[in-house]
């Protein structure tokens, strides 16, 4: 499919290039609001195991630009945020484009304007508690306009979207069309410069008289210029003398330091570093090393293993550090108040355990680095005989370690 986007897309730049005429330039902006109906087989790519994903409401933001009366381009950006249904709780699918499209207007000075496009763009795909990529894709389209005026249309359109594989979707929309500019033919003044050309009598040029030979004077001799180390720059203007041989060098005779950080080419390692980092003699960067570290830390009702909504920064952050971290494992513990059996309690503390892990796979942790324990009531932080402590018992903790770099700045204090 994606090969049949780009004949057509190549089509219609042949034919746009071979019918353009004289017109003057037409700008318009278009916004656009309408619905997303996604693939049902997008959610395996999301790393989310069930359901798929609904179809979602979108905006469409576009700017086009118009060379001829019925060819022009246009370029889209939009979002959308449809829902993914969650075993465990709500989750959103949070989806932005940008697009590049050429289009066709048929029926380019009535009222009724049908169009095609075509174009191609790219997407990107957020989910929460999950991780985000991104998709290359064509589409094709077809829609009407109704012109009120010069100035302004109403508009109706619907695309399809390929990605390869299952990555199928469509969408449709409407909005309005707000057109700038003169957007009109000129007459064509080539013709008529050319026929005001007349041709001039040819007129006999006066011979002139071969001036007197001029005698050739003896060249000066060339002084020597010293240049000791073969640079190319004279001692007298070499501001970095005893260069290498075949190193090169900069009009003051210094050794070239493309990367301007202290460390000439021929002697840097690790060419193109960032400006205001700091550098070893060999050009590398400098590394910091720092502990890193996060906390889980959320609580359940009396005899309940289901995670409230306000839980969700929480576990933002803990995948967020699973993800940038992939070589840390994590211990995540259960426990309970004293209320009731204390075997009643063991098995409860696992199932919240075993819920908080379940969330994190979802969301695209591998589960081979998590584990689940439960400790039933063992281990109180708060006393069992107020209601706020009891409160503070019935939680799930986990805390990861984790060790990252990062490159030192020339700005940076010595630690």
């Amino acid at each position: 499919m994606m090969r049949a986007f780009k004949i057509i897309l190549g089509g219609m730049i042949l034919n746009a290039a071979v019918n353009m005429g004289v017109w003057a330039d037409e700008f318009y902006i278009s916004p656009l609001l309408g619905d997303h109906f996604y693939d049902s087989k997008t959610a395996p790519d999301l790393q989310y195991p069930a359901k798929g994903v609904n179809n979602g409401r979108q905006f469409t933001l576009g700017l086009g630009y118009r060379f001829t009366p019925n060819w022009g381009v246009e370029g889209d950006i939009g979002r959308s945020t449809p829902n993914l249904p969650s075993p465990y709780l709500d989750r959103f699918l949070h989806y932005h484009h940008a697009d590049f499209n050429l289009m066709y207007r048929f029926n380019a000075d009535g009222h009724l304007q049908p169009f095609v496009l075509a174009g191609a763009g790219r997407a990107r795909y957020q989910a929460d508690l999950g991780p985000n990529f991104q998709k290359d894709y064509g589409q094709a389209g077809a829609g009407l306009m109704w012109a009120y005026n010069d100035r302004f249309a109403v508009r109706t359109e619907g695309r399809y979207m390929e990605a390869g594989g299952h990555w199928k979707d469509w969408v449709a929309l409407v909005g309005m069309e707000f057109r700038f500019g003169q957007g009109a033919f000129h007459e064509d003044q080539e013709a008529a410069d050319t026929s005001a050309d007349t041709a001039a009598p040819a007129t006999a040029e006066p011979v002139a008289a071969e001036p007197a030979a001029t005698p050739v004077a003896e060249p000066a001799p060339v002084p020597v210029v010293a240049d000791d180390d073969h640079d190319g720059v004279p001692n007298d203007q070499d501001k970095c003398p005893n260069t290498p041989a075949g190193v090169q060098v900069d009009a003051q005779g210094c050794p070239l330091d493309s990367d301007h950080d202290g460390v000439p080419d021929y002697l840097d390692k690790c060419p193109n570093t960032k400006p205001g980092a700091a550098v070893d003699a060999q050009g590398c960067y400098v590394m910091v090393n720092q502990d890193q570290s996060i906390r889980l830390d959320i609580n359940f009702e009396t005899n309940k293993a289901v995670i409230h909504g306000d839980a969700s920064a929480q576990l933002h952050k803990l995948i967020d550090f699973m993800h940038q971290y992939p070589d840390v494992n994590v211990v995540i513990e259960g426990y309970t108040d004293n209320v009731g059996n204390a075997q009643a309690n063991q098995l409860l503390s696992q199932r919240r355990a075993d819920v908080v892990r379940n969330v994190l796979v979802s969301a695209g942790v591998d589960a081979s680095r998590l584990k689940a324990v439960g400790y039933g009531e063992s281990r109180p932080v708060a006393s069992n005989a107020t209601e706020q402590g009891r409160s503070e018992n019935r939680r799930v903790v986990a805390t990861v370690h984790a060790q990252s770099s990062y490159i030192k700045m020339k700005s940076d204090s010595n630690p």
